[in-house]
């Protein structure tokens, strides 16, 4: 169906579920201070490889070096040493250098097989679309309030970001999105906020959407910003905090009711016509 921004039905295929974005970006940094440790261990045992060969075998610390890094790549190229002091550096280097070796490719290989490489590249690519976009809109929340704003902005025309904290969420929509809460100001900033149009604060808590319309005033004093309230006393609140309208989704549902049930007793109407889906 047109305009469904949910995967209904469907199984992924990747090697794993791809966690969200955001879990993604915490394991790449994982990944590379593992990396970085395990690049300072290897030199670590390279100079202390050289220097014991050097010592053991009367040879200049550069012959060492090389002697080192030929026995921890398991090359063989370079003669077997002659003194038992060499020999026992030469066991050590091989045990401790085929682990280190080993360890580094699980590391590589489990940064592949979690998929969390994959949502990385999503995310940057994903960043660079939004990073595109001018007179976007912004719509914070995706629950079902949300998702009828991005069917109704969709049948405009218009481009829009959605702002979701739900991992969840953001992992099934296939429109331009960023995994994070709306009253952060990094997020906004991810969202575009500086060229965008308006921001649509419609998560289903009158005080997050209250923070999101300070932060988003307080980032862009001339944005226009329609925020959703459920209570009548947050109303006042959307207002002082900076939104330039406040939209009751009770109030408005209710109104319309009320106007087509006038309109049709107007019209002489007695409910025994067709039924209207409005």
């Amino acid at each position: 169906m047109a305009g469904d921004f949910v995967r209904q039905g469907q199984t992924r295929v990747e090697i794993g579920r791809v966690r969200s974005r955001a879990a993604a970006r915490h394991e790449v940094r994982r990944f590379l201070r593992r990396l970085a440790l395990l690049i300072a261990l290897l030199t670590l045992l390279l100079a202390a490889g050289a220097t014991s060969f050097a010592l053991t075998e009367q040879v200049s610390f550069w012959r060492g070096f090389l002697w080192t890094l030929d026995t921890i790549a398991t090359i063989g190229s370079i003669a077997q040493p002659e003194k038992l002091g060499g020999q026992i550096t030469q066991v050590v280097l091989i045990t401790l250098g085929l682990g280190t070796m080993f360890y580094v490719l699980v590391t590589v290989a489990e940064l592949f097989v979690a998929g969390d490489l994959f949502g990385l590249v999503e995310a940057r690519r994903m960043q660079r679309k939004i990073s595109q976009f001018k007179g976007h809109y912004l719509i914070c929340g995706f629950g079902r309030v949300g998702r009828q704003i991005a069917r109704d902005l969709t049948e405009a025309g218009a481009d829009f970001v959605v702002i979701d904290a739900d991992p969840e969420v953001i992992d099934e929509i296939e429109v331009p999105n960023v995994e994070g809460r709306g009253s952060d100001d990094e997020v906004l900033q991810r969202a575009g906020i500086g060229q965008a149009r308006a921001v649509i604060a419609c998560i289903d808590s009158d005080a997050e959407n209250i923070f999101v319309t300070l932060t988003a005033r307080e980032l862009r004093p001339d944005i226009q910003i329609v925020a959703r309230a459920a209570e009548e006393a947050s109303e006042r609140k959307l207002i002082r905090a900076g939104a330039s309208e406040v939209v009751s989704p009770y109030k408005v549902s209710g109104r319309t009711m009320a106007n087509v049930a006038l309109h049709e007793h107007a019209e002489g109407g007695d409910g025994a016509g067709a039924a209207k889906s409005r």
